[in-house]
């Protein structure tokens, strides 16, 4: 799923390279991406792009008075593209053709069709359910301020940490990435956490998602890849040597997913027991 290093340099791309166009025409491909009816989509015609920003993992293309809020999930994918001259492909979602014959299209690379578009007045975007329960943005934020977000109220470490509601943005890739500069464990309950831990946490995760954006602005202007190229140091690499102190990198399975973490580093050697056949941990 793009997290929020990826989505914010591709905003900044975006805007640079848009900023000012108009919309000549807009098209919902595939009718079920678009959740709102009114205004209608057509109302984003004759607009001119003022903007493309992030807030959390929420794609916002701002034209007029309307905004266009776009949930991309994991497997959506926003750029510009050349529109063909027939109906585009089975991915298209929603497209935003520009007046330089461009198209601003998101796309879904799954058939399971979870990305979502919503047209909105910008008026009354503070009361749009995705964006109204976001907690605040991740990076900067104090060791006081991450203490007060995840222990309210207290949950697993690496669930509470990807919660957009508690902290907007953090996703399973970098809150892996996170826990692991921090060294910390990954089902610590967050209120049992010990005051010199918010620090490692609020510092690690200014650097993890610092490096992270300077990296993706290098390699995302206008489209997000298909596939992600992202450097991580144990998301993605169960089994290989912990780059910190070389034990073999560990993993918790579940049902879509794992989850990666050194066992000397962040849980003083314990390993956790595999989920994906049961809820509960042994």
């Amino acid at each position: 799923m793009p997290e929020l290093p990826e989505l914010e340099a591709l905003a900044e791309g975006l805007t640079a390279e848009i900023a000012g166009r108009r919309i000549e025409r807009a098209v919902a491909w595939s009718p079920a991406t678009l959740r709102t009816a009114e205004p209608p989509l057509e109302a984003l015609r004759g607009t001119e792009i003022a903007g493309v920003r992030r807030r959390g993992k929420l794609m916002l293309v701002e034209a007029g008075a309307l905004t266009l809020v776009m949930h991309l999930m994991s497997s959506g994918r926003l750029g510009l593209t050349t529109p063909p001259a027939a109906r585009p492909p089975r991915t298209a979602g929603i497209g935003l053709v520009l007046d330089d014959g461009r198209e601003l299209r998101l796309r879904e690379l799954s058939t399971k069709r979870r990305a979502s578009a919503y047209l909105l007045p910008t008026s009354g975007l503070a009361g749009h359910g995705q964006l109204a329960h976001l907690g605040p943005e991740p990076m900067g934020l104090s060791p006081e301020e991450w203490r007060d977000r995840l222990t309210r109220p207290s949950g697993m470490l690496y669930s509470a940490i990807r919660e957009g509601r508690r902290v907007a943005g953090v996703g399973r890739c970098y809150g892996s990435e996170i826990m692991w500069a921090a060294r910390l464990a990954p089902l610590t309950r967050t209120d049992r956490l010990p005051d010199e831990a918010w620090a490692r946490l609020a510092a690690a995760a200014d650097q993890v998602l610092s490096s992270a954006l300077e990296r993706a602005r290098q390699r995302i202007t206008t489209n997000l890849p298909d596939r992600e190229q992202r450097v991580t140091y144990v998301h993605g690499h169960f089994g290989e040597p912990c780059l910190r102190c070389g034990t073999s990198l560990a993993r918790i399975g579940f049902s879509e997913y794992e989850l990666v973490y050194c066992p000397a580093c962040q849980t003083g050697g314990r390993i956790y027991a595999d989920r994906r056949m049961s809820r509960l941990l042994r």
